[in-house]
């Protein structure tokens, strides 16, 4: 990733000329590392996000809002008390590295005009995001560190803010790099400019030579290199240059990663943007995204993972005991042939040999006596055995059924937690998960208010297709907003969505059931990619599961589709 001086350089020119003069009309913090600032310029509304996270740190503008906890962390409250009203001046980089400064004019509790400096350092683990006053004094950090081993500094209130050591020559001392150039006498150009120069991603130094056409493996001349400093030069003012394209690289058709114009020394296929927020927003968002939800889950899914653990061994040892359980018959019979043969059989005694009447030929059966026990008492004790043995087998079987059952309603919560993005459905699945006894009932930290979370809706000729994200939404679909008439559907044999038709007294053609049918696979546990079936029919005839659990139906009457599962996104309804 290009996460490089180059084109963070070009981003805080970007970003200087978007939001510099506009004033600052809140400030929010939807992630514990993530800090999102609603500015007005122009008569626009603007999102300025900054993230310290450790595997996406970012600053862009941004189009899409978060949820907020319910109390601001005091990091927050901080912002709010100097910046809020405030008129942002200017944006710039610091040190020739990858930290950014955002210099804002507020006024002070006395209405006195005050400068202070946001400062992001996207700097991977150890980024932060820091409030520094007129006087370079940190008035509030992010993260504290009393010292950090790694960048030699102490991030604390009232400490001196201080740049981290540099040891390696910036890429903007086009001197000291041709000096360094010069004295070179490898055999990999790139890696020396990597170990020698700071600000350089490996995307980026490919690049430079290739575009002063620069051999990597050559000494290069006094004439290549006058070419490699003027390339560095159009790279480090690409804003003003018409070779400024902000574009998102491509793996598999998905933006995976963004650039200041398409590298021609690249591999991949890029696609352009109007800006390079827009290119940092598709390509981390994304992945910032996940890594949240991730996040976000993680109790849910260890907690499930527990419980689906729990209940597997459970119906391990209920089907041991099942088959402990198997041979009473053989108990009954052993008690019965000891009795009808009590004649032949002494005290002291250590088996005894009779004829099974029970089988047709009637063979020879030698059947393990106790010799301390009297015939009529071993007797008594193979029908306990088998006395035992029954009760114990209609309570293991009615234990089986329960579990598997139990066990069945969990599996189906796992679709869930992998789809689940909002707090209100990560909500809604934890209040499943503690319903189900796999949860203890304790609030998760920096809760955020939550509702009741909407299922997903597409638009098909003129018919509404509804999708439930958990099981709470399927059964509400299914059972409280669907009519007799609206057609059902589902993956068939894997868990999954419902997913609704509604038809509205209308008979529903087949590419609005193929397209249901389409949307249900992709919602399900489905394998993407091979054919699968999915059951139709209309609502009047499922039945709700005699466990009662949400989500759960029954049904004989349907009709089955051998499809391959598409999401549809062009059908889907945004908000």
């Amino acid at each position: 990733m290009p996460n490089d001086f180059i084109t963070l350089n070009a981003l805080s020119k970007e970003l200087d000329n978007s939001v510099s003069g506009g004033k600052i009309d809140k400030i929010s913090m939807p992630e514990t590392d993530e800090i999102n600032i609603h500015i007005r310029k122009g008569g626009n509304n603007l999102l300025l996000a900054l993230s310290a996270n450790a595997q996406n740190p970012r600053i862009h503008l941004s189009r899409s809002k978060k949820a907020n906890p319910l109390t601001a962390p005091a990091f927050c409250m901080r912002l709010r008390k100097c910046l809020a009203g405030g008129v942002i001046k200017s944006v710039r980089m610091l040190g020739d590295d990858r930290i950014f400064d955002f210099r804002i004019v507020a006024r002070n509790e006395l209405r006195d005009e005050v400068e202070y400096s946001l400062i992001a350092e996207t700097m991977g683990r150890y980024s932060n995001i820091l409030l520094v006053d007129q006087k370079g004094n940190i008035k509030d950090t992010l993260k504290q560190a009393s010292y950090d081993t790694a960048t030699k500094r102490c991030l604390l209130p009232s400490v001196k803010y201080e740049l981290p050591p540099r040891n390696k020559i910036p890429c903007t001392d086009v001197s000291a790099i041709a000096d360094l150039l010069e004295s070179y006498n490898g055999t990999d150009l790139t890696s020396f400019i990597m170990s020698s120069i700071s600000g350089f991603s490996v995307h980026t130094v490919k690049e430079l030579l290739y575009i002063a056409g620069a051999d990597n493996s050559t000494k290069p001349g006094k004439d290549c290199i006058d070419r490699i400093i003027s390339a560095l030069g159009t790279m480090l003012n690409v804003n003003s240059d018409a070779a400024y394209k902000p574009c998102c690289s491509l793996s598999n058709g998905i933006e995976d990663d963004y650039f200041i114009f398409p590298y021609k020394s690249s591999p991949f296929s890029f696609r352009e943007t109007d800006t390079l927020s827009d290119a940092i927003e598709l390509c981390i968002g994304k992945k910032d995204e996940k890594c949240r939800r991730d996040d976000h889950t993680k109790h849910l899914r260890k907690a499930h993972s527990a419980a689906v653990t729990k209940l597997r061994k459970r119906l391990e040892k209920c089907r041991q005991r099942l088959s402990e359980a198997s041979g009473l018959e053989k108990n009954k019979r052993y008690g019965e042939l000891i009795t009808a043969n009590m004649y032949k059989i002494k005290r002291g005694d250590k088996s005894a040999t009779v004829q099974d009447y029970y089988l047709e030929d009637m063979p020879d059966v030698t059947i393990p006596l106790d010799e301390r026990l009297t015939p009529g008492q071993n007797a008594q004790q193979y029908f306990k055995k088998y006395s035992k043995q029954k009760r114990t087998l209609e309570v293991v079987t009615q234990q089986i059924k329960e579990t598997e059952e139990e066990l069945e309603y969990l599996l189906s919560i796992e679709p869930s937690i992998a789809v689940c993005s909002t707090d209100d459905e990560i909500a809604e699945v934890e209040s499943e998960l503690i319903a189900a006894g796999a949860l203890k009932q304790s609030g998760r930290r920096n809760k955020t208010k939550t509702k009741a979370a909407q299922p997903l809706f597409y638009e098909k000729e003129g018919f509404t297709i509804a999708v439930g994200k958990n099981n709470l939404q399927n059964d509400k679909l299914t059972f409280r907003l669907a009519n007799g008439g609206d057609l059902w559907v589902h993956a068939k044999d894997v868990h999954g969505s419902h997913v609704i038709v509604f038809a509205e007294s209308r008979q529903i053609p087949d590419d609005v059931i193929r397209t249901a049918c389409e949307i249900a696979c992709y919602w399900s546990q489905a394998q993407p990619g091979t054919k699968t079936t999915c059951d139709y029919t209309f609502r009047k005839n499922l039945k709700r599961h005699p466990s009662g659990k949400p989500g759960m139906v029954l049904y004989t009457v349907y009709n089955s589709a051998v499809i391959t599962a598409d999401k549809h996104e062009e059908l889907l309804q945004k908000d």
